[in-house]
């Protein structure tokens, strides 16, 4: 064996990663306000903290043009029908809206898995994660107060 994983593996530990840092205080939080404010595809960003300093533009590019298709098609149409789904519907049982809700959520999430998983085979994993080309390349604001919360998260995370 060369010591490299399998793609397998490495969505596996991408995908572990990503519920690690999503569930430290504040970053879930700081996730959706960069997603509905400012647009940030959130699968991309947990990528580019996990690849750390080899989140470069290139890269980063790369595996936007490579998940976009499926986050417009996939991600953002359930993204959509959950959040809408959240207020009664005329004729329509709020439990079973809700059940039905939920399933969409999964859904969602299941989405969002999949494109993680392509993720994980772009890119070299190295270093300590640096957001700064994340800011340059989605037109965030350098020192965004939600992606420096999530840096220090993943930092922390080791």
């Amino acid at each position: 064996m060369n010591g490299e994983i399998s793609e397998a593996e490495a969505a596996g530990a991408l995908w572990d990663f990503a519920l690690r840092l999503y569930s430290e205080p504040g970053v879930g939080e700081a996730c959706l306000i960069l997603q509905d404010r400012f647009g940030v595809d959130v699968p991309l960003l947990l990528w580019a903290v996990w690849l750390g300093e080899g989140a470069d533009l290139a890269t980063l590019r790369a595996g936007d043009r490579t998940v976009g298709p499926w986050r417009a098609r996939a991600v953002r149409p359930l993204r959509a029908l959950r959040r809408h789904l959240r207020d009664s519907i005329a004729g329509l049982d709020d439990g079973a809206r809700e059940n039905w809700r939920g399933s969409v959520k999964r859904l969602e999430i299941d989405a969002e898995r999949l494109a993680l998983g392509v993720l994980a085979g772009i890119g070299r994993r190295g270093g300590r994660p640096d957001l700064a080309p994340f800011a340059a390349a989605f037109g965030l604001e350098p020192g965004c107060p939600e992606l420096e919360l999530v840096e220090a998260a993943a930092r922390r995370l080791g």
